[in-house]
Parts: structure tokens; sequence; C-alpha cells
């Protein structure tokens, strides 16, 4: 199984795919606009995946690296439903990226 995992910045984005070892699989960077996170963020996530040869049944989670209310204007409880929603599976969101890493390999299957 594998997980997303994404590192949110104004800019530049990176977004991978990891194992449920931790490892990285693939990883870019792209551009993910603020107003349209959530969709622009599962686009292309999904592209990536696919590239890999990756499918939903393939992922078990995904986890953002971002401060919501500072970089988003947003509360972290409302981005981690939306994208839980929006992908159908867990979602991890906190501006510490070795928390995120931590709970979603505490997720691996």
């Amino acid at each position: 199984m594998h997980c997303f995992f994404a590192e949110y910045a104004p800019l530049e984005t990176t977004i991978s795919i990891l194992a449920s070892t931790g490892d990285v699989n693939a990883s870019r960077k792209v551009s993910i606009s603020k107003e349209s996170f959530v969709n622009d963020l599962t686009k292309k996530m999904i592209e990536l995946s696919h590239e890999q040869g990756l499918y939903h049944h393939d992922i078990f989670a995904i986890g953002v690296v971002v401060n919501t209310k500072e970089m988003l204007g947003r509360e972290s409880g409302q981005l981690q439903k939306e994208l839980a929603s929006s992908f159908g599976f867990t979602s991890v969101v906190d501006s510490e990226e070795n928390v995120v890493r931590k709970k979603l390999l505490q997720n691996a299957k």
C-alpha cells in the first residue's frame, strides 16, 4: 500500500507517493492554487499515481504539511474533512512534516 504526501508552499508544492515504509516512490513539484487547493491537489495526485500504475485501491491515506490558518486561511479540521471527502480515504493535516509522516505511517495497512 501507498499514501499521498504533500508539502504545500504558495509557489511550489511538492507532492509525493510514499510506500507504507515511508520510502518515496515518486515525487514532483507542482503549482497548487490556494483558492482551489483541494481540487488542484486531487487532480495532481491522481495524475502522479496513475503515472506510477497506482490507483485508488493502492492508496490508504493522504497527508498534507501546511499551516492551514496562515497559508490557506482556513481551519485544519475543515481541510482534513474536504481532503477525506475528495480522495475517499483518511487524511492528515499538520504544519509539522514529522507529525504528518508519523500519522500516515501509523495508518499503513
